[in-house]
């Protein structure tokens, strides 16, 4: 049973927006580039992202779930999404979120190593799609906080998705529920975000991502606009886990 993506969805979901920082600059100044062209990078990064997975049923696999999410990119930003049919029961609303959390980590790590990086926001609401639309609440939502909330390089989980993992801690604790949350952090300004060391799977990827995310600040003209760079390059290099509490979510 394929759970979370088909072509044509309208209900309830999980909905990630992400814009890549810097890539219209790029644009700007290098559109006509022959060696560093950001037309040529953002259509080979296109070719990487995940999409519509065609995962054939198995009739003799009734009781097997994968959960698969919609992923799609237009220009500069990237869309994630996960939709539920009918019940929501607990494993699938905690999986369903591992899955989105799962293309974040690709996608993110995707354009650090291409020389970009992202801002966006998780919501948790009513959505439409098609093959061609996105549309709903949700969305809305999510383009809004990332718009006016991000600010620098991270991932922000909404009000509705914090209402969500507030019920999953206090009514649903479970080994499941807390390996959910090792996902998450409290930021300096009371956000829940995305905890970016979801990118690393090891040190040496930790130190390459690191690597990236300076030359990619230093290369930055404006100073206020490097500094947007510094708290994720904070964050990645922080080796002592920032563990989210229990009291830390359902605050907003």
């Amino acid at each position: 049973m394929i759970l979370g993506n088909s072509k044509n969805f309208k209900g309830t979901g999980y909905v990630c927006f992400i814009d890549v920082l810097g890539f219209s600059n790029d644009i700007l100044a290098n559109w006509q580039s022959l060696t560093s062209n950001p037309l040529e990078k953002i259509l080979s990064i296109k070719g990487e992202m995940p999409g519509f997975a065609e995962v054939e049923e198995d009739d003799h696999r009734e009781s097997h779930r994968t959960y698969v999410c919609r992923v799609s990119m237009i220009s500069d930003s990237v869309t994630i999404c996960f939709g539920f049919s009918g019940g929501i029961v607990i494993g699938d609303l905690v999986l369903g979120l591992e899955a989105v959390l799962a293309n974040i980590s690709y996608v993110w790590s995707t354009f650090i190593n291409n020389g970009y990086t992202v801002r966006g926001a998780i919501d948790f609401g009513d959505i439409y799609w098609n093959e061609g639309d996105l549309i709903g609440p949700a969305f809305i939502n999510a383009y809004q906080l990332e718009r006016e909330a991000a600010r620098n390089s991270r991932i922000i989980v909404s009000s509705n998705l914090n209402k969500v993992l507030k019920n999953l801690v206090s009514r649903n604790k479970a080994p499941l529920t807390d390996h959910l949350m090792q996902h998450f952090r409290k930021d300096i300004d009371g956000y829940i975000i995305v905890d970016p060391t979801i990118l690393c799977q090891s040190e040496a990827e930790r130190d390459s991502l690191i690597h990236s995310l300076k030359t990619m600040r230093d290369t930055v003209p404006s100073a206020i606009i490097r500094e947007k760079y510094n708290p994720l390059i904070g964050m990645l290099s922080d080796r002592a886990k920032a563990d989210l509490k229990d009291e830390d979510v359902g605050t907003y």
